[in-house]
């Protein structure tokens, strides 16, 4: 790593003549040692996780690159660029040179500095705050990059930019892109085995921090293979023999990776800065594709968007990261854990939440690890003996809200698939073992948009204990604090709560039971005399979750205080004595946990305008009705679609007001369902009010699909939405319902709500009507010309959000006509774009016909839209209806977006 000053002149990299007296050197040439005192201490610990995998686990051994950068390795390595084969070094020089680069004699100003340390070292030099403010570009030249793993060289690079408001450094990067085989073997495998060497050096230096010859040289070799399907040449040891290894035998077939090189061309070099934030300002290249690249980081008004976790509900810090992995804009997700949640916590998904999740391609894995809810079965005590009977059994919601049910599934599965999806994105990496510490917003600075007025000073731990190794300032634009009912977020901004009901206590637990309790695969509602209630649900592997309310067993609620080792054996026991007649015992306890419940609701949800609560931060409730993992991912859900558009440009600051107007109301009638639901659980006397009944009254609520938000300025009034009734089953306001319907091009069905992905788009859905009636298809012609040359900002998006990906508004057509008598070529090109790399678009374009698919055929009704009238429905990024129109009130679309825009 090096910073600029004044630079010796290239020349060709030729032994004889590169060497130069010390005298001769520039004196402003400084090498500064910025080394950790740590570093081998790190590098030893490291060493012996590599040892202990090799010997005990399957899959590819990789031990420490770092043990190859020792002085005698570098001095190895510098004999290595010398070789006629290593065409690396004397590429860069011959770029340099040509181009003049790096002119000597332009920077009496500057200075240059040889950074002596690891990556890291150089990383929190750079972030002194005597260095941090300067002006910076940072090199890193012989490819060195290629040597990282692929998947985290952007983070690396996008590393040097955090916590930097500005003056983010500049980088000149050297990147070889040469996939050439023979080329590449030559260069790593030369004849005199000088690259060899250096690389069997490795060994000499784990020798030396192991404090003794744990590897026998003798006994290890070095090959260099070229892996084609991942662009990189890998080096391995391998022992000629079968060897002993810190007491285990290594096989001779068992190789030990040392380093890779990986090879960056074009569609590398691209996806590379895209993925670090960073665009090429110029390139030079060599005539055999090797590569220096001057980078800056991509203007963007946000910075940084920290979120924050909780221990209890993380998946809704993950749905946040989910959405902002869509926008070009630059977020940090911190979790004080070491890494997700493994057993316990949260386990109800419910029909909203699916449909979301489906919205992002990750229904299908739940749902295979899941066990779907399908029926609810309600016991409770026989007037003559007092022993438990079941009253009712009952499905556990109605076919007719969603085409997904609920689903149970542990919330450590559900957050690794959300994680899977941020890895994939590849812009978004939890950032483990890191808590906020403190948390600030500069006066005066609240209602800007364009600085970074939140400062969130941060600690990373080492393994999640308390000893700090690196302190950060983040300044970002806004924050999501997800950090839970205990929120430290809320108590340092002091924002008050507000009891709405009496705390309870409940025992939590999962196990495989034995049991001849005869729905216990069943989700229950069981009310038990004198003690409350228990709630259990099936979970996968043979689990069963019960919630037990502690209430009457004064043993059993002085063990849940005290959270003692034998509450586990206690709480089933006392389960037992409760549902008698029928036994329950367990070997098998996966988790437990004693907490106590209570409605609170934050008295505002945007602090400061610059930081949002969601999740438990912002709510609590009782587990009865299993909201809590549902609303709270719904929260970041409806909010980080709109902080995007903010921050990427597109959509005034004033939208986010609506996260508190929509959200808050919801939260509200959350309490009140709880209220309602704690009190007919409780209720012993026959004509109390049944849980089944409140559950049937609020099935909508609790499923999440009926929820609608009121007219705001993302949601239309009915003065700005026109005639209501030309969809009379849609809200403005709620989710669009969905119906099947046939794909024009292909005859395949589909469910509306599936073609609409979270990417981040507003979509027009075009209900032309049937378009065999002639009046019918000239108002559909009439209105693509006139959509066509509209300036309202949904077309003038097109043109001008060039930093968000992917179009922000889609325009689908849903027509009443039998598919077959269509064609979709005789459509306005709206309706099937053309690309000149991908030709036609034919998903914008579908049918509502029961030719083919009996149970298509049933939008129009279901929706309440005349197929002679027709309607415009435009639905938020979130699957909400914004606004309802007819096909000829462009005005009233282009007042709707009008409001919205900067």
């Amino acid at each position: 790593m090096s910073m600029f000053e004044n630079v010796v002149t290239p020349r060709l990299h030729v032994k004889q003549s590169w060497v130069q007296p010390i005298a001769n050197l520039p004196v402003t040439n400084n090498i500064l040692d910025i080394r950790s005192e740590k570093e081998d201490v790190q590098l030893k610990e490291s060493l012996e996780r590599s040892i202990r995998a090799a010997c005990h686990e399957d899959g590819e051994a990789v031990l420490p690159d770092l043990l190859l950068w020792d002085e005698k390795g570098l001095r190895y390595f510098e004999e290595v660029t010398y070789t006629p084969s290593y065409y690396l070094t004397n590429e860069e020089i011959g770029l340099l040179e040509r181009h003049n680069l790096v002119p000597p004699g332009r920077f009496r100003h500057g200075r240059c500095f040889g950074l002596l340390g690891t990556y890291d070292d150089g990383r929190e030099w750079l972030r002194r705050p005597e260095n941090k403010s300067r002006p910076k570009i940072v090199l890193s030249l012989g490819s060195t990059l290629g040597s990282l793993p692929r998947a985290k060289t952007p983070a690396f690079l996008s590393s040097f930019c955090l916590g930097y408001a500005e003056n983010k450094p500049s980088f000149l990067v050297g990147l070889d892109g040469c996939k050439q085989e023979a080329r590449v073997l030559s260069a790593y495998n030369d004849p005199d085995g000088i690259n060899r060497r250096f690389i069997k050096n490795g060994l000499v230096r784990a020798n030396e921090l192991m404090g003794h010859d744990a590897f026998d040289l003798d006994q290890w070799d070095v090959k260099g293979f070229w892996d084609a399907e991942n662009g990189s040449h890998n080096q391995y040891y391998f022992p000629r023999s079968n060897v002993n290894l810190a007491g285990n035998m290594i096989p001779s077939g068992r190789k030990l990776l040392a380093v890779k090189s990986h090879k960056y061309d074009a569609e590398d070099r691209d996806t590379l800065c895209r993925k670090a934030g960073l665009q090429v300002e110029d390139c030079w290249a060599s005539d055999t594709d090797y590569n220096l690249l001057f980078l800056k980081p991509t203007h963007s008004s946000l910075g940084e968007l920290m979120f924050h976790d909780d221990p209890s509900f993380y998946a809704h810090c993950l749905m946040a990261a989910c959405w902002a992995s869509h926008y070009n804009m630059s977020t940090r997700i911190i979790d004080q854990k070491s890494g997700r949640t493994t057993t316990g916590h949260a386990d109800g998904i419910h029909s909203r939440t699916l449909e979301i999740l489906n919205s992002f391609g990750l229904v299908d894995p739940i749902i295979r690890q899941g066990v779907p809810d399908v029926e609810m079965c309600y016991w409770g005590p026989n007037k003559d003996n007092g022993e438990i009977e079941r009253r009712k059994r009952l499905s556990s919601q109605s076919d007719s809200l969603s085409q997904y049910g609920q689903m149970l599934v542990n919330q450590g599965g559900l957050e690794q698939i959300l994680l899977h999806y941020l890895s994939k994105m590849g812009r978004i990496a939890v950032e483990w073992n890191t808590r906020a510490e403190t948390l600030t917003v500069s006066p005066g600075n609240e209602e800007g948009d364009d600085d970074f007025p939140v400062a969130v000073g941060v600690t990373k731990t080492a393994n999640g204990n308390d000893t700090a190794e690196q302190t950060e300032t983040i300044h970002a634009r806004y924050v999501i604090a997800c950090d839970g009912a205990q929120s430290c977020t809320r108590t340092q901004l002091e924002v008050p709560m507000e009891s709405h009901s009496e705390h309870s206590t409940w025992g939590v637990i999962d196990i495989v039971p034995i049991t001849d309790f005869p729905d216990i695969r069943q989700s229950c509602a069981i009310q038990c005399p004198g003690h409350g209630s228990i709630m259990t649900a099936p979970r996968e592997n043979r689990l069963v979750r019960f919630y037990i309310q502690i209430k009457g067993d004064k043993e059993l609620e002085r063990m849940a205080q005290n959270h003692s080792d034998d509450t586990p054996r206690a709480l089933i026991n006392a389960a037992e004595r409760w549902i008698s007649p029928y036994k329950l015992s367990y070997k098998h306890c996966d988790w437990w946990s004693i907490y106590p419940v209570g409605q609170r609701l934050v008295k505002e949800y945007r602090i400061k305008n610059r930081i949002f609560l969601a999740g438990d931060a912002a709510h609590t409730h009782s587990p009865k009705a299993g909201q809590g993992m549902n609303v709270s991912m719904q929260d970041t859900y409806n909010l980080v679609w709109k902080l995007g558009s903010v921050i990427t440009g597109v959509a005034d600051p004033i939208i986010l007001d609506t996260y508190e107007s929509e959200r808050r109301p919801v939260a509200e009638e959350l309490m009140k369902m709880d209220s309602v639901l704690v009190h007919a659980y409780e209720q012993e006397a026959k004509d109390a009010e049944g849980v089944d009944q409140v559950r049937d009254e609020y099935s909508g609520f609790m499923s999440g699909v009926k929820i609608t938000y009121a007219p705001n300025m993302l949601v239309a009034g009915n003065e700005k939405s026109g005639d209501r009734a030309l969809a009379k089953n849609i809200a403005v306001g709620m989710r669009i319902p969905s119906f099947p319907v046939v794909n024009q091009a292909d005859g395949s069905t589909i469910p509306l709500l599936n073609v609409l992905p979270s990417n981040g788009c507003w979509r027009l859905i075009v209900f032309s009507g049937d378009l065999r009636r002639p009046r019918v298809w000239e108002r559909l012609t009439s209105f693509a010309e006139s959509f066509s040359q509209r300036s309202h900002l949904a077309h003038r998006h097109q043109t001008q959000n060039s930093r968000r990906r992917g179009p922000p508004l889609e325009t689908l057509l849903v027509h009443a006509s039998p598919r077959t008598s269509i064609n979709l070529m005789d459509l306005p090109d709206i309706f099937h774009p053309f690309d000149d790399e991908l030709g036609w678009d034919y998903w914008k374009t579908f049918a509502d016909d029961d030719a083919s698919d009996p149970n298509s055929g049933k939008a129009y009704a279901g929706y309440g839209i005349d197929k002679d009238q027709g309607c415009l429905v435009l639905c938020r990024p979130d699957q909400h209806v914004a606004w309802i129109g007819k096909l000829d009130e462009m005005a009233g679309l282009d007042n709707y977006f009008s409001e919205l825009s900067r």
